[in-house]
């Protein structure tokens, strides 16, 4: 789903816009005529607080104008803090819904796994934001999660009606490495390799490369270059991306046990407890611990025949 703060940001542009545009009102009215303190105070009489003001400030006489105005000016102040804290209050709400909207998706998420259920909250979203500027990066979003569900089908067909037009750069990115990522699972590489290529322009315009370099090096992966995916896969592992950072790890451990290299395995997916994991990851780590601990056995057994092939030879 997409985030809290993605979906806030415009309304809290137009919160502060809304702010600032009453605020000038509200100072400029009382010079263009439209408000004095009669009128302001027959509205809202408890502002009335008759405060006085005298004397000097740094040795300088305080203007008449300030002396007969700084009630009606306090007054004023008051109000203007009172229209902030209405807005920050409508602001707070909205956020707060937006939120518990995620909160129940991920809770859902976390109790269900990738069910029908909470797809269903995800779509809700999704006709929700249909027709706005959110529609594209949250269509990108749902395509994610459908891919993490295993529904890749659902995932494509997102990927091929979403107006990338709309994308940011940034985004741009995201889309192209989400579109090579489902076309290497769904064993499309020769897909895979044209949308890396149509990614890389834009994931060299952001700062953060991480998804396009783990792609390009699942892609390795995926045609059994596993020399050229292990190094793509180390220097990921020192990454920001903490979701990226888990999958290159869980990679890696996999080609480590392809070279029988099954303490380096056991060594890295251990590594990986410390990081926060999507659910998909949850499993994929249990399915990869339970092959570690097959090969382990595996090589026990065969450890034990040659034992005892070499008594046999012995005797």
């Amino acid at each position: 789903m997409i985030k809290t703060r993605t979906e806030i940001k415009n309304f809290k542009i137009w919160m502060i816009c809304l702010t600032l545009f009453l605020w000038a009102l509200l100072i400029a009215a009382p010079f263009l005529g439209l408000l004095d303190d009669s009128l302001l105070y027959s509205i809202f009489p408890f502002l009335n607080f008759g405060l006085m003001i005298e004397g000097t400030i740094a040795g300088n006489e305080i203007p008449q104008f300030v002396k007969d105005n700084f009630s009606f000016g306090v007054s004023v102040a008051c109000v203007m803090i009172a229209i902030a804290l209405i807005v920050l209050i409508v602001y707070l709400i909205v956020r707060c819904v937006l939120a518990s909207q995620r909160s129940k998706a991920r809770k859902v998420l976390r109790k269900t796994g990738y069910s029908a259920e909470y797809f269903a909250l995800l779509e809700k979203k999704k006709k929700h934001l249909k027709g706005s500027y959110l529609e594209a990066v949250n269509d990108l979003c749902l395509a994610k999660e459908y891919g993490d569900g295993r529904r890749y089908d659902t995932a494509l067909e997102l990927l091929r009606n979403v107006d990338i037009d709309k994308f940011k750069v940034k985004d741009a990115a995201r889309y192209y490495s989400l579109y090579a990522y489902i076309f290497i699972l769904t064993g499309n590489l020769e897909n895979a390799g044209f949308a890396i290529d149509l990614g890389v322009p834009f994931a060299e315009k952001t700062k953060d490369k991480s998804q396009m370099e783990f792609v390009s090096a699942l892609l390795q992966y995926a045609q059994k270059d596993y020399e050229g995916a292990e190094s793509g896969f180390k220097a990921l592992l020192k990454c920001h991306n903490n979701e990226i950072r888990v999958w290159s790890g869980m990679y890696l451990g996999l080609i480590f046990l392809r070279q029988h290299k099954n303490d380096n395995a056991r060594k890295t997916v251990v590594a990986l407890s410390k990081f926060k994991k999507t659910p998909r990851q949850s499993e994929d780590i249990l399915k990869l611990l339970k092959k570690i601990e097959t090969a382990y056995a595996l090589e026990e057994e065969e450890r034990k025949e040659e034992q005892a092939a070499n008594k046999a030879q012995l005797a």
